[in-house]
């Protein structure tokens, strides 16, 4: 009989496959106690950057960089695509990377990528998970990234090469690209059996950036969970099964995909590697389900000892009855999710992209909550084994801890406010619900609008139809309405690409002298490109009146960006003159969008820049504002996050996140006087062009995480001798101090809660009128609450209230004193009006007593004080004997009360009635007693109130005669 060996010893070849399934065994049994996802993820960083002399780079921001077509960052190698698409600045760390390996937080919500319907449905999918990454920039390729995976994976790890499958790129004829034979025989030359190496075509095999840009074939590692031995199933290898799953993508890089889809060689090639920590943790382990490792199974045990839920048992589908499982997977998930998010400053919120997306989670993870018998209040306790698990390898974490709590339990407690009111519209809903079936399109965008009472959330109402089992169509969200800017900016620029760029840095040369500015003309600009804003084509010349787009090979003007609106101006010379009513950037070139006023522009014309300065310094004013602005929130509390800003023409929009609840009064007042302080100081403003990364590491720079900054940025610096008052990155134009903004003012100021706070507030003249404005109508207020006081001059009272009505939507004013204001009028408005009309209802009895002595006829009587309500209760309080009509006539309306004694003439009373009925004005019976009857109405029709009254007079008149007559 043939023997084999197996360790020091010959046995047979039963022997031998029974000993090594046991071997394999022992050895998984073992690898499952000892591999901790800590140890894990660092003996991964070990492997590569201590033995194969990597560079570690630290896990780049959650937030993704705008143009990445997702919200989140949602894979390893985002922060390194300016490698790949050879866009790295000189001065950069990236110019110096070869081998760089890390441990990337990634979160898959939203866009290309969305987890979030499939989180505990299945045992595998999360929302939120950390990506294990190695990478070679124009270093080693195919060969040594082959062999260091499978060291890692078969000599560290200890995992089996018979549970391995190698897949590799098996060439596509249609793109020309050849079967990457290389990778396959790399693989068997490492050991692998030819059977375990199996070829897949470009969806499985072929990796791209995108649409255009870096691309090219790849190798994939599966592990089969399997305890079998060797088995063989190369079938189940990208099947969909649960038993074989990728563990591990080596990405090799070398062709540059070109817009016809064309595949060119690149000059330097590129290796990008990934394995997500939670399943290989879960191979190590020794399970098919990342929920059973201990990345999940402490938060499992929490929730089970503190709530006394029952244990989690790891059920899926039918076999979760009651779906208390799935629930476990979903709160787990979803804490780890929000602990990340919200320690990078991500807040939940109902517009904000990101802030959006987190409160979508936040309210999943609470609706989950309530299947497991969670407590309110108790969500927020699992922050600490978050922090605990994952605060070694990502600090803030451990630095955000509270915050991460409070931000919860606050929005736990607006969750079940807000679901308690959401459930109560939701239920009238169903009362006055003539039909059953499915909700529609429009009976949600009613529940969402708040058409049967309060609006009821997205998330919510979803929840609220599945627990009554009602299928639902939500309204898709419009796009916005494009602003008349927007509409002038979208043409197709294609055919301007040829366009050498404009040099813009004359923007940044103006001058101050004393408390003036001086900003030169540029003269010798040259038009290198026309665009008609009629039919945004190529144009080579235009005529007076037409307009366009003009290009120039320099410019002075700014064209909008960071937030800043763009300059207005002229472009001229001897024979013409176009005017500019904007400034774009687009791309690399600046856009001057106006129209000729005089003469003919043709490409080539050599034309003379000159700005609107006032414009510019406007612009310039409130820029540097919004700079000491965002310093004084900073300082008011430390997790401020800029989100966005829009300045221009001595007005800024300030929008910025924090967790921190503001009491408006007093937070306002301090970054208002904050602001004012800064610039009484006279503060100098300093920019300086400096590297990117040089920037970005100097102490207490402020920048946006999402922005695509260009690898040479402008800093601009506020600062004093002993402190750094504001460093921003800021390719904008300032003030060259401080004391040039002039004033500062807080407008408006909206969200006081957690999460968006929104800032509108003026600078220069703009604001010291404002506090003019609220200067003077604070006098009119004390006035008029002197006034009521005393009870002198009531006829004006009126009078004083609209004027400081009229006033407080009509000027500008500064936010503290127009809601100081508004607080006293409405506290002092009902008391004014209740003795107002009781003095103009005495004023009324009075004049009518001395009527009724004077004159023996019925009386005509007319007003310019007092309302309906005052001519009411002096008809009925005063003791007459003869019919009372009384009018009162404003700009709008005339008040009518007529008031009909008992014992009056009959026929005096029919001939007061029929004058209205005459004129189809249907008097009110509004009171009725032993002595008098009372009538009104209200005419909102002039020419028909003057008719009525003229037929009164008439009457009267006719009245006086006859009365004459009979004495």
């Amino acid at each position: 009989m043939l023997m084999r060996v197996f360790g020091n010893h010959k046995v047979c070849r039963n022997c031998l496959r029974r000993l090594r399934t046991l071997n394999k065994s022992f050895q998984r049994e073992g690898s499952s106690h000892s591999w901790r996802s800590a140890s894990v993820r660092s003996t991964f960083l070990d492997f590569f950057c201590g033995k194969h002399e990597h560079l570690f780079v630290p896990s780049s921001s959650i937030i993704a960089k705008k143009g990445e077509g997702s919200y989140f960052t949602n894979a390893g190698m985002n922060q390194f695509k300016p490698i790949f698409l050879n866009d790295v600045g000189d001065g950069s760390p990236m110019s110096h990377h070869r081998r760089v390996a890390n441990s990337q937080k990634c979160v898959r919500i939203g866009g290309k990528h969305n987890d979030l319907e499939d989180v505990g449905h299945d045992l595998t999918h999360h929302t939120f998970f950390e990506m294990l990454g190695s990478w070679s920039f124009g270093d080693y390729f195919k060969r040594e990234a082959c062999a260091m995976a499978l060291e890692l994976l078969r000599d560290v790890y200890k995992i089996p090469m018979s549970s391995l499958y190698f897949t590799y790129f098996k060439g596509d004829s249609s793109l020309q690209l050849e079967e990457d034979l290389e990778t396959r025989d790399l693989w068997l030359s490492l050991g692998v059996h030819k059977e375990r190496v199996l070829p897949f075509g470009m969806r499985d095999n072929f990796w791209d950036m995108g649409v255009t840009g870096p691309c090219g074939p790849c190798t994939e590692i599966h592990y089969d969970h399997h305890h079998s031995g060797n088995r063989l199933v190369p079938h189940l290898v990208n099947a969909n099964s649960p038993q074989v799953v990728e563990i591990w993508n080596l990405v090799f890089m070398q062709y540059n995909r070109q817009l016809d889809q064309s595949l060119v060689p690149l000059l330097q090639r590129h290796v990008d590697t990934g394995l997500g920590l939670e399943r290989l943790t879960a191979t190590l382990q020794n399970s098919t389900s990342n929920y059973d490792t201990d990345l999940f199974t402490p938060i499992f045990d929490a929730i089970h000892k503190d709530c006394g839920t029952p244990r989690y048992q790891g059920r899926v589908g039918s076999d979760d009855l009651g779906g208390r499982d799935m629930a476990y997977r979903v709160v787990a998930d979803h804490i780890r999710m929000l602990c990340v998010c919200l320690s990078e400053g991500i807040l939940p919120d109902r517009v904000d992209q990101h802030g959006h997306k987190v409160r979508l989670v936040l309210y999943r993870c609470l609706q989950s909550a309530k299947v497991l018998g969670v407590n309110p209040g108790y969500i927020s306790s699992l922050v600490d084994i978050i922090v605990d698990s994952l605060g070694g390898t990502y600090p803030e974490l451990n630095q955000s801890c509270k915050r991460i709590k409070d931000v919860i339990n606050s929005s736990e407690d607006h969750y079940y406010h807000t679901l308690e009111q959401g459930t109560n519209t939701f239920n009238k809903f169903l009362r006055k619900r003539k039909k059953t079936g499915p909700i529609s399109e429009l009976e949600s965008g009613d529940l969402l609008s708040g058409h049967y009472g309060y609006p009821v959330p997205m998330e919510i109402l979803t929840s609220l139809a599945q627990q009554h089992k009602l299928s639902i169509q939500i309204p898709q969200r419009g796009s916005e309405k494009q602003t008349d800017k927007q509409k002038e900016q979208v043409y197709d620029l294609s055919h301007l690409q040829s366009l050498p760029r404009t040099d813009d840095h004359n923007k940044y040369l103006y001058r101050r002298t004393g408390s003036d500015y001086e900003f030169p003309d540029l003269p010798d600009t040259s038009v290198v490109g026309i665009l008609s804003r009629q039919c945004g084509e190529s144009e080579e010349s235009l005529q007076s009146g037409q307009e366009a787009s003009l290009f120039l090979d320099k410019t002075c003007f700014y064209g909008e960006c960071g937030g800043q609106i763009g300059d207005t101006g002229i472009l001229q010379n001897e024979t013409s003159v176009f005017v500019v009513t904007d400034t774009q950037r687009v791309g690399e070139l600046i856009q001057h969008v106006g129209y000729v006023e005089k003469g003919e522009i043709r490409k080539g014309d050599k034309l003379t820049a000159r700005i609107n300065q006032d414009r510019r310094l406007g612009n310039m004013r409130a820029h540097t504002a919004t700079h000491l602005l965002n310093w004084s929130l900073r300082k008011l509390t430390s997790d401020a996050r800029q989100n966005g800003s829009q300045v221009g023409e001595d007005r800024l929009y300030f929008e910025v996140f924090t967790a921190r609840a503001m009491d408006t009064v007093a937070d306002v007042n301090q970054l208002q006087d904050g602001v004012r302080g800064l610039i009484g100081r006279g503060l100098p403003v300093s920019s300086q062009s400096l590297p990117l990364s040089e920037a970005q590491s100097l102490d207490h720079v402020v920048y946006l995480l999402n922005e695509v900054y260009p690898h040479t940025v402008n800093v601009v610096s506020i600062e004093t001798e002993e402190e750094s008052k504001s460093v921003e990155l800021c390719g904008g134009t300032h003030v060259l101090n401080t004391q040039d903004i002039g004033d500062f003012c807080i407008e408006k100021f909206k969200g006081v809660g957690q999460g968006r706070k929104c800032f509108y507030c003026f600078t220069g003249q703009l604001a010291t009128q404002a506090q003019h404005n609220g200067n003077t109508l604070q006098k009119m207020m004390s006035d008029l609450e002197i006034a009521v006081k005393t009870e002198r001059g009531h006829q004006k009272w009126e009078d004083m209230i609209k004027s400081i009505n009229t006033m407080m939507f009509s000027v500008v004013l500064p936010k503290l004193e127009r809601d100081d204001v508004e607080n006293r009028l409405n506290q002092i408005e009902h008391v004014a009006m209740t003795k107002l009309n009781a003095l103009n209802t005495q004023e009324l009895q009075k004049e009518i007593m001395i009527s009724i002595r004077k004159i023996r006829s019925w009386l005509q009587l007319t007003i310019d004080y007092g309302n309906t309500n005052v001519i009411k209760k002096a008809l009925l309080t005063t003791s007459i004997d003869r019919p009372v009509v009384v009018m009162k006539s404003d700009s709008k309306t005339t008040h009518f009360g007529v008031a009909l004694p008992k014992n009056c003439d009959a026929k005096l009373k029919e001939e007061i009635l029929k004058v209205f009925r005459d004129h189809d004005v249907k008097l009110r019976q509004q009171k009725k007693t032993n002595k008098i009857e009372f009538w009104c109405v209200n005419v909102h029709d002039l020419v028909k109130s003057e008719e009525i009254q003229w037929a009164l007079s008439v009457l009267y008149y006719r009245s006086l005669r006859e009365d004459s007559k009979t004495r």
